[in-house]
């Protein structure tokens, strides 16, 4: 299909308008870098036959299967990890049991001994004679 090129229209907006990629404009129309258009130039439109329902439905199908298929494989890498620290925990668990086992309740602490001996009494002053 061809169109004529009006004031206003750039690449980008004739490609949305007719539902196709800028490159494929380019591409179809030799347009050289930096890719400008000008009024009353005539650009070639490449027309593609419309979809059918049933490839609508079918591309549908396709990306449900394909994050189908993202879900199941988050699934398993999870399930992997839960399973891996399940093993973790166990191991840890018996650890400590073994510990609790072997280890002796709290003993006392002693008191500690003073650093510097005791002050000794001292006796009183003699009193004179009188």
């Amino acid at each position: 299909m061809n169109y004529v090129v009006r004031a206003g229209d750039t690449l980008n907006s004739i490609a949305a308008r007719f539902g196709v990629p800028v490159q494929e404009l380019i591409r179809v129309n030799n347009i050289a870098y930096p890719y400008y258009i000008y009024v009353g130039q005539n650009i070639y439109i490449p027309v593609t036959a419309p979809e059918s329902p049933a490839s609508d439905v079918e591309r549908r199908l396709r990306r449900v299967e394909n994050r189908v298929d993202a879900l199941r494989a988050d699934f398993t890498r999870v399930d992997d990890r839960v399973d891996d620290l399940t093993r973790r925990v166990d191991r840890l668990e018996a650890r400590v049991t073994r510990l609790e086992r072997g280890t002796p309740g709290p003993t006392p602490t002693p008191r500690p001994r003073p650093t510097t001996p005791p002050p000794r009494p001292t006796r009183p002053a003699p009193t004179p004679r009188t």
